[in-house]
């Protein structure tokens, strides 16, 4: 009797240790996998008559951050324009893109940006990539099918560079736990680099330049808001990981002025200032 008894527990815990080992392998490929191009939609293809300008990202995004203020100084500049966002809270560029492909009716679809047909679309995206220590080449690879299917629908890309953040301080405080995925993490997919984001900009920089994308996307420099976290604390919430409203304004003033820079360099232009 006690025999079976016995029997049957040791069945019970190889049943848990399995279920177990399972979703921990589910888990971390579900988290580190690269996930493939997706097959294009069709989308509309009419052209507001004036200046209409997409966001896509994670919670820098989401709320409509920046939005109002994009808007308004637009407005200052003479431009006339409709600004369309959706962010994803929490997202990875994995995420983001697979965002626009999702159904209209899915939470968090951005389809419908694609779907405005966009002059711009502004893609705020990587600091969760960084945060939870991804890799350099998951950020890039999904950051490249983001800008690849912009262009694909004739939408101009402004990429905001990686964020500067406050990694270091954000991993430290996190539990125990945490803490030591995020440091393995980093050990098996940035060499134990824990402050990865030069190397994060890097790769997706090398990526685009072998795709020759490079010269195809508005790139903003966020190093001419925050080249060093530790000098510009005032920009950020107390997380480190997000900008706080005077953040948030400096930040919609640079991609602002990278616009307006970027428009008036090709007077022929369809997007040009002065047809708007």
């Amino acid at each position: 009797m006690l025999l079976n008894v016995i029997r049957r527990i040791k069945i019970v815990i190889a049943f848990i240790l399995a279920i177990f080992i399972f979703a921990t392998i589910f888990y971390l490929v579900n988290r580190f996998s690269y996930v493939n191009e997706l097959p294009y939609f069709a989308a509309s293809k009419n052209k507001s008559n004036f200046l209409t300008i997409g966001i896509i990202g994670d919670s820098w995004v989401s709320n409509n951050n920046l939005d109002n203020y994009l808007h308004e100084l637009l407005l200052k500049k003479g431009l006339n324009n409709k600004i369309i966002s959706s962010g994803n809270s929490s997202a990875k560029s994995k995420l983001i893109y697979q965002n626009i492909y999702k159904d209209s009716t899915e939470a968090f679809s951005s389809k419908s940006i694609i779907n405005a047909n966009p002059d711009y679309c502004i893609v705020v995206a990587g600091v969760n990539d960084a945060a939870g220590q991804l890799g350099a080449k998951f950020y890039a690879h999904h950051m490249h099918l983001i800008i690849k299917t912009l262009l694909h629908y004739n939408i101009t890309p402004i990429v905001v560079e990686l964020p500067e953040i406050g990694i270091i301080e954000y991993t430290n405080n996190t539990n125990l736990i945490y803490r030591l995925r995020y440091k393995l993490s980093a050990i098996f997919n940035n060499n134990g680099e824990i402050d990865n984001i030069k190397t994060y900009r890097k790769s997706l920089k090398d990526l685009l330049l072998r795709n020759k994308l490079l010269d195809k996307i508005i790139f903003v420099d966020y190093d001419k808001i925050c080249p060093d976290y530790k000098n510009c604390k005032s920009l950020y919430k107390k997380d480190g990981l997000h900008l706080n409203t005077i953040g948030n304004k400096v930040l919609s003033e640079t991609i602002v002025e990278k616009l307006i820079e970027e428009v008036k360099q090709d007077e022929n232009s369809p997007n040009n200032i002065t047809n708007k």
